[in-house]
């Protein structure tokens, strides 16, 4: 298969931001606000006292003791407070069983022939499974997952609720108690059942509960902006307004999605460490391309090979007992993710 000149895929996961707020005996919701604190930062970086070269700067003792003045905003939670909540919906729509968009009628038809196969495959159920265990674990929590006890809890528009009472007690790739591992398998369920149905319309409403310490610092999404003004914060937080006019802090939901779609471990074999899906794979925590295109392991360097995956999909539906290709459930994750796949229109040259 070559890339055409249009080939898009709509997005498969909605999810919403993500809101902190905490309960009193007056109220269910009240928001969790940001405060604006002025520090005396330390002088301590490199940069500080060397040069590029790895020189000391010509400085007296007492430059490196003066203070750097910064302005931030930080978040803790209030005294005499001891769970924080945070919640968020998901929507999910099965965009991934065909293109969007797409200029050639070979291709488009090829890549619905792989989806079709890919499902009879039970391939999709794999994948519904990884979302559902990061839904579950509270890995959209991220830095905040380093807490005492979390409870979480999913409402599905199926009129369904499931609970995992205690997020510490799980892991991954651990053996889930049979409660948990219920809720797993149910859940994902539903889910699956939205990747792969047009018709259905399905949405969870996901809380968790957190279980703090006495004012414990906790942390929202930053946002990134333009350089602060004057007076202004220089480390500033995601936030949603709320009807009464205070500002709850939150997750953006690029946050969320990435947290829910970190289950590329399909880059290496035996690997452990799962990436969030990506067409180069992205590894932000070390700063390189775990699938390079001189590997061949990124998204177009497999994408292109779609009749060679049909074809594999099709044999396995006559031997069931024979696992899928790892390359494929990565595709299929990369097509949920959606995004523009195609390559630019290569110019016409002058007569």
């Amino acid at each position: 298969m070559e890339l055409c000149n249009l080939l898009k895929y709509d997005r498969s996961l909605y999810p919403s931001k993500a809101v902190f707020f905490y309960k009193t005996a007056d109220s269910d919701f009240v928001p969790l606000e940001a405060e604006i604190n002025r520090i005396r930062g330390q002088k301590a970086g490199f940069t500080e006292a060397f040069t590029p070269q790895f020189k000391p700067k010509n400085l007296a003792p007492q430059d490196l003791t003066h203070c750097n003045p910064l302005i931030l905003e930080e978040c803790y939670v209030p005294p005499n407070i001891t769970h924080i909540y945070c919640r968020f919906s998901l929507r999910v729509q099965a965009n991934s069983l065909k293109p969007s968009g797409c200029s050639d009628p070979d291709v488009h038809a090829l890549l619905e022939a792989l989806t079709v196969s890919f499902n009879e495959c039970d391939g999709y159920k794999e994948l519904a499974l990884r979302y559902c265990k990061n839904l579950l674990l509270g890995n959209w929590l991220w830095r905040n997952q380093n807490t005492g006890h979390t409870q979480i809890e999913i409402k599905t528009s199926f009129g369904s609720c499931y609970q995992i009472a205690n997020t510490r007690h799980l892991d991954w790739d651990s053996i889930w108690p049979t409660d948990a591992q219920a809720a797993l398998n149910e859940l994902s369920k539903e889910f699956l059942q939205a990747l792969t149905d047009p018709k259905v319309f399905w949405s969870a409403d996901i809380t968790a509960k957190i279980a703090t310490t006495f004012c414990q610092e906790i942390y929202p999404s930053q946002s990134f902006g333009e350089k602060a003004a004057q007076g202004e914060a220089s480390k500033q937080f995601s936030k949603v307004k709320c009807i009464d006019g205070r500002y709850a802090v939150s997750f953006n939901s690029v946050k969320i999605g990435a947290a829910l779609q970190s289950i590329d471990d399909w880059w290496l074999e035996d690997n452990i460490k799962r990436l969030r899906v990506h067409e180069y794979g992205a590894d932000k925590e070390i700063g390189i391309a775990r699938r390079s295109p001189k590997s061949e392991r990124d998204f177009y360097s497999l994408f292109v090979n779609a009749e060679l995956y049909l074809a594999e999909l099709k044999q396995q539906l006559l031997n069931p007992k024979e696992s899928i290709n790892p390359d494929i459930y990565y595709l299929f994750a990369v097509l949920i993710k959606g995004g523009m796949f195609q390559k630019k229109a290569e110019l016409k040259k002058k007569a």
